[in-house]
């Protein structure tokens, strides 16, 4: 399914004047913001941003939230964010917080689109990320994940904005259920800067 348009159409009409840089796409560096279901995108959009879901194969799913910055060519990866894993039946059998640990592999899109900023931009990338959580029934854990985000502005081929969370050994959430609550974006910050 498609959400290209009516992702971008809800995140980026509304002016964010906090990202709007200077930076266009043939300036594109390699450093970027990233941003998942959190305050800026809902201070811009002025929708509810509840989380960015994903479901694995027994229906259980994890809603995520979180900001960091990246870059693509020394792979390293800041930021954090927070998760809630729910059984099928909604019970919640987990939550805690992520912290990105390095990028395991990215793929940068063309930026700005008509409507959108020069510098915002769409993007898949999987960042390797330490949980730290509290199972219901396992107490206090701590695993190594990957978590992948799809911003789809300007994708090769389309796909569906938001998240998918693999805990290998444990559980993978590799289905992304797109929710206007759950919108994700890559903001370059510039002309190539490392961080």
């Amino acid at each position: 399914m498609r959400f290209v348009g009516f992702a971008s159409a809800l995140v980026f009409t509304v002016s964010l004047a906090a990202f709007a840089g200077s930076a266009s796409a043939s300036e594109e560096g390699s450093t970027f913001d990233f941003h998942v279901a959190d305050a800026v995108i809902q201070s811009g959009t002025g929708l509810a941003q509840t989380g960015a879901v994903a479901e694995a194969s027994n229906h259980d799913q994890v809603r995520v939230s979180g900001r960091g910055k990246l870059n693509v060519k020394s792979k390293k990866a800041s930021g954090s964010g927070s998760f809630v894993h729910t059984h099928a039946s909604g019970a919640v059998q987990g939550f805690g917080t992520w912290t990105a640990r390095s990028v395991r592999s990215a793929t940068i899109y063309p930026c700005g689109e008509p409507g959108v900023p020069s510098n915002f931009c769409g993007g898949l990338v999987s960042l390797n990320v330490r949980i730290n959580g509290t199972s219901t029934t396992a107490g206090a854990v701590s695993f190594d994940a990957v978590l992948t985000i799809d911003c789809e502005i300007n994708p090769p081929t389309p796909g569906v904005e938001g998240i998918k969370l693999d805990i290998p050994g444990h559980i993978n959430f590799n289905t992304t259920i797109f929710s206007p609550g759950g919108l994700t974006v890559f903001v370059a910050k510039g002309g190539g800067n490392d961080d």
